[in-house]
């Protein structure tokens, strides 16, 4: 079983130019940040404001993509496309979401602690 199924480090490791001390500080920004960040785009689809979600979407998955949390950008990706052409969010999204950014949390801690960059 592979150490990580919802990031990838080398992608961030690779953005740093392989400076592990830079890889730690910006997973530590990632962690520090994302809870707001998430929280805007709950704030949004509770309140059905679709330019606001667009815009949140569209910031976290530009912060996860740098931590090769792809099944988290392509869940971003769809929810603004489908708010755009719809202007509502699948029903259980929100709770969907939210376990699946615990998860890239979760690793991204361990990553911090774990990652090496020897693995890139």
């Amino acid at each position: 079983m592979p150490a990580y199924r919802h990031i990838d480090p080398a992608v961030l490791f690779q953005a740093t130019g392989h400076d592990l001390e830079m890889f730690r500080a910006l997973s530590q920004t990632y962690l520090d940040t994302s809870p707001a960040m998430f929280a805007r785009i709950e704030q949004a689809v509770r309140g059905g404001a679709v330019p606001a979600i667009v815009h949140s979407c569209h910031t976290l998955r530009g912060t996860v993509a740098l931590l090769g949390a792809s099944a988290l950008v392509a869940r971003l990706a769809a929810l603004e496309q489908l708010v755009r052409h719809q202007g509502v969010a699948a029903a259980g999204w929100l709770d969907e979401t939210a376990a699946l950014v615990g998860a890239v949390e979760q690793e991204v801690r361990h990553s911090m602690q774990e990652y090496t960059g020897a693995q890139a």
